[in-house]
């Protein structure tokens, strides 16, 4: 009897396996991204966002920022510019740049793309997409997110 019982627990545990190895190798838009001012990718890298579930919705935030300070004040930038005027005195670092976007699975469940949401541009003060424009970012390759405009982040690798 214990040994139908190991044959059947190998059985599924051999089964299961291929899932297993097939969703390891998914490419994602979730984890860290590095930011570029200008393409082709050989600018300064301006910041990382990590893109990652916000409850239902898709997020980003800041992990590293290449001028983290304000330059006249030599303190942490303020999200001076936010159209919301009760979020100006939060440090940049606190806003989220993507926000309430939904994730998109390919044929494999993979999140291959978001759609809908809003994008946060803290220089201007700038929210771009509503309930009437919306956004799709999506992976192009595996280690490259595209925007609507063509501008591109890629995968940090550290």
């Amino acid at each position: 009897m214990q040994s139908m019982i190991q044959r059947l627990a190998a059985a599924i545990l051999l089964a299961l396996t291929p899932v297993a190895v097939e969703a390891a190798e998914c490419a994602s838009v979730y984890g860290v991204w590095s930011t570029w001012e200008d393409e082709p990718f050989d600018s300064p890298e301006q910041s990382r966002q990590e893109i990652f579930n916000c409850g239902e919705a898709v997020c980003s935030r800041f992990v590293w920022e290449a001028r983290p300070l304000d330059e006249k004040t030599g303190k942490p930038r303020l999200d001076a510019n936010h159209p919301d005027e009760s979020k100006r005195g939060r440090l940049v670092s606190e806003a989220n740049i993507l926000s309430k976007f939904e994730p998109v699975a390919d044929d494999r469940g993979c999140i291959t793309e978001i759609y809908g949401g809003e994008i946060y541009d803290p220089r201007e003060g700038d929210i771009y997409g509503d309930s009437w424009l919306s956004y799709t970012i999506e992976l192009d390759g595996d280690d490259t997110l595209r925007f609507p405009n063509g501008i591109g982040w890629t995968r940090y690798k550290n």
